[in-house]
């Protein structure tokens, strides 16, 4: 008889909130990334003012929120360019909560 094992994925057993903020750059056509233990990923937040305390420490002016579901922010995710591979909350950038969407 074979058995399989139970192993615990990261970002599967964590509630992502319905409604997340992402970070993005109209001119540009980029999205607010971070890095996290050599995993990268879409930032995203569960507020808005969560979102604009990290836009300060990116570079670039004229960045905006956007509003999206979370079944959205995963597209986006998905569409951004390699590294990112993931979807990652960061209302606590110390432990932020990763979804591995590839």
């Amino acid at each position: 008889m074979t058995q399989a094992l139970e192993l615990p994925l990261l970002g599967l057993e964590t509630d992502f909130p319905e409604t997340l903020f992402l970070l993005f750059h109209p001119s540009s056509q980029k999205y607010g990334c971070f890095c996290h233990d050599g995993i990268h990923g879409l930032a995203c937040f569960s507020n808005e003012q969560s979102a604009f305390r990290f836009a300060e420490w990116i570079d670039l002016s004229g960045m905006m929120t956007l509003e999206v579901d979370f079944d959205e922010a995963r597209e986006v995710a998905k569409a951004r360019p390699m590294p990112i591979i993931s979807l990652m909350l960061l209302d606590n950038l110390n432990d932020p909560k990763i979804h591995y969407v590839r």
